[in-house]
């Protein structure tokens, strides 16, 4: 039965159904979105135009290690007028080449280009001006503002102390994975920040030096690394002289070492009289060498000791049977060797005590046949 409540319902809906129909409309929604309107195809040619950047600068290297005393007449002649003669910045927007936090983060190279190319509309080409290495050997004068005198000397020490026995004490290790410091195309396109960060860090087999060296310390001797690659400007150390007066000795401060590659350590009689304190089958023993052998020695002789692949030396085959001999009978020499360093082998006396090392040839008297 029809109400009229039902009746009103009713004839809403069927005047709703023919405005609908009116309008011509099947679909009383809202319409979506505007579409987006197709753009014209973009040729090729004009974006290769629109994008085109200049050719990047090929970086000449130097034909001979840079020498910052032959960069500093150079950097007084064309530098010295916007930059001063202390590296401070003598003009608005000059770097102060003194600034340690703005030099870390850059790069021998970026310095050579910003030479080469000029660095802002400021500072000029200088290469129709200066050689290639004439520009490197005023690169490295402008490096020697932030890295002192004192700051070198303290690296060298402490290079000489806790890096030499892998980077060689020239920087040219050969050993695996150990980055070669005196390659000057690689240390030149490495900013300070990052040797910072892997020595503090650590990076592959290098462990991490931030809780044997300082701050100060690890900046040291990353500041003395970079002489693998440029020779600095040391000045004589000052001394007070018998009258008190202050003068300068003859001999300079900073001296960087070479050792000739077949130099090989004296094995003394305190090395070559001592024998093995551990029975060559002592479990203990042979468990703590194996743990220091892969630590300190799998990167060169390799998992099972028959010696590492991709080396450009041969190391000593220690499955070798007369080897193997060899060290059964003479302990006291292969001791020498481990702790002394013998021809690529680095010195592990300052890494291992001695009852460490005869852990390690303990060890190392199992990997015969």
């Amino acid at each position: 039965m029809l109400t009229r409540k039902n009746i009103v319902l009713a004839g809403l809906f069927l005047v709703l159904m023919g405005l609908s129909a009116c309008t011509g409309n099947p679909n009383p929604y809202p319409k979506g979105a505007t579409p987006i309107p197709t753009l014209s195809p973009v040729m090729a040619d004009d974006m290769i135009e629109e994008t085109a950047v200049a050719d990047p600068l090929i970086i000449e290297y130097p034909s001979a290690s840079p020498a910052a005393e032959g960069g500093e007449a150079l950097y007084v002649e064309h530098c010295a007028e916007c930059h001063a003669e202390d590296g401070t910045g003598s003009v608005p927007n000059a770097h102060d080449f003194t600034d340690t936090a703005y030099r870390h983060g850059k790069t021998p190279a970026e310095f050579f280009q910003a030479t080469t190319s000029g660095h802002t509309a400021d500072v000029p080409d200088f290469s129709t001006v200066l050689s290639a290495d004439e520009r490197w050997d005023v690169v490295y004068y402008v490096w020697r503002f932030a890295a002192p005198t004192a700051s070198l000397i303290v690296g060298q020490e402490l290079y000489a102390e806790h890096c030499a026995e892998c980077h060689g004490a020239a920087g040219t290790s050969e050993l695996v994975n150990v980055a070669d410091l005196a390659d000057h195309q690689l240390m030149s396109n490495q900013s300070g920040d990052t040797f910072f960060t892997a020595m503090t860090q650590g990076s592959d087999d290098m462990p991490s030096w931030q809780a044997r060296l300082s701050q100060e310390e690890r900046w040291a001797v990353v500041n003395f690394m970079r002489t693998f690659t440029y020779n600095p400007i040391i000045p004589p150390p000052v001394v007070e002289g018998e009258d008190g007066t202050e003068g300068t000795t003859e001999e300079p401060a900073f001296v960087v070492e070479e050792v000739a590659e077949d130099e090989k350590p004296a094995c003394d009689a305190a090395y070559l009289e001592q024998s093995n304190p551990f029975a060559w089958d002592d479990a203990d023993a042979i468990a703590a060498g194996l743990l220091l052998y892969e630590d300190n020695c799998v990167r060169c002789h390799a998992d099972d000791g028959a010696g590492a692949d991709g080396l450009s030396y041969v190391p000593t085959n220690l499955t070798d049977a007369d080897v193997q001999t060899y060290l059964h009978e003479n302990g006291g020499e292969y001791l020498c060797r481990i702790a002394e360093g013998l021809n690529d082998m680095p010195a592990m006396k300052r890494k291992m005590d001695q009852e460490q090392m005869w852990q390690v040839l303990t060890y190392v008297g199992t990997l015969g046949p």
